[in-house]
């Protein structure tokens, strides 16, 4: 089993079943990891963040560059809300489109190895979900006109999760809301924030909205933390495994 502590695990297990949802508080809707800093909205400029956001946002242009080649490419979305944080319902409206660099904590090469400098962009971020987290995503999400992804909150708390914007409709056309609190895009401004809170995302404008949306480790996650809560995941994984290969068992 992990190294996580009997206490640690008990309350893991225990926010499972005693969730109180509300905008005000988060509420992640699989489990919750105890004493970690929470609130809706993260500044860019807050220390740990502010070392690497600028030059995050330097990239800006080079990154839209590649994103733009991708859809020349006419690569069809790889958007599967049975295997995302999703539920197929939550999505209303136009279409949600995703280029995924990192599906639940893995690498997909083909884009990776397609969008170089947004590669290189993403592994200068410290503390980026990586290996085992099937709660860690990467992609260029692209919200056509029309669509809504309603209120809903993340399965877990460890981690935060950020949004660069690279194209942005007209102003006042489109927002996310995070808690009780809406913000708009700006073309290369980084939106950090904890989606364990209540929040949705709509798009009224008349162009697409496109952003590099990726996650990272809370912060506050020791190393050691982190490696155990990955033995958890990998864990849990290799079991749900074995019950399958036994249920196809004839």
């Amino acid at each position: 089993m992990s190294n996580l502590s009997t206490v640690a695990r008990a309350q893991l297990a225990l926010a499972r079943v005693c969730r109180v949802p509300g905008a005000n508080r988060p509420a992640p809707s699989l489990f919750f990891y105890p004493g970690l800093t929470a609130k809706p909205w993260y500044e860019r400029d807050s220390p740990q963040f502010a070392s690497w956001v600028r030059k995050l946002e330097e990239s800006t242009a080079a990154i839209a560059r590649e994103y733009d080649h991708l859809r020349e490419l006419g690569r069809p979305s790889d958007y599967q809300p049975e295997g995302s944080d999703h539920d197929a319902g939550l999505h209303k409206g136009g279409e949600w489109n995703w280029q995924s660099l990192i599906d639940r904590g893995q690498v997909q090469q083909e884009v990776w190895k397609q969008c170089p400098e947004t590669a290189s962009a993403l592994q200068a971020v410290p503390g980026l979900c990586l290996g085992n987290m099937p709660f860690a995503f990467t992609f260029f999400s692209t919200l056509k006109p029309g669509c809504r992804i309603t209120a809903h909150h993340s399965p877990c708390n460890l981690r935060v999760r950020v949004h660069l914007p690279l194209v942005v409709p007209e102003k006042g056309s489109c927002g996310i809301r995070v808690g009780n609190e809406v913000r708009e895009w700006k073309t290369g401004e980084a939106l950090i924030f904890d989606d364990s809170f209540e929040h949705e995302v709509w798009n009224n404008g008349s162009s697409d909205r496109v952003v590099l949306l990726f996650d990272l480790w809370h912060w506050e996650l020791a190393k050691e933390e982190v490696s155990s809560i990955q033995a958890m995941f990998k864990e849990v994984e290799s079991m749900r495994d074995a019950r399958q290969r036994k249920s196809e068992t004839p």
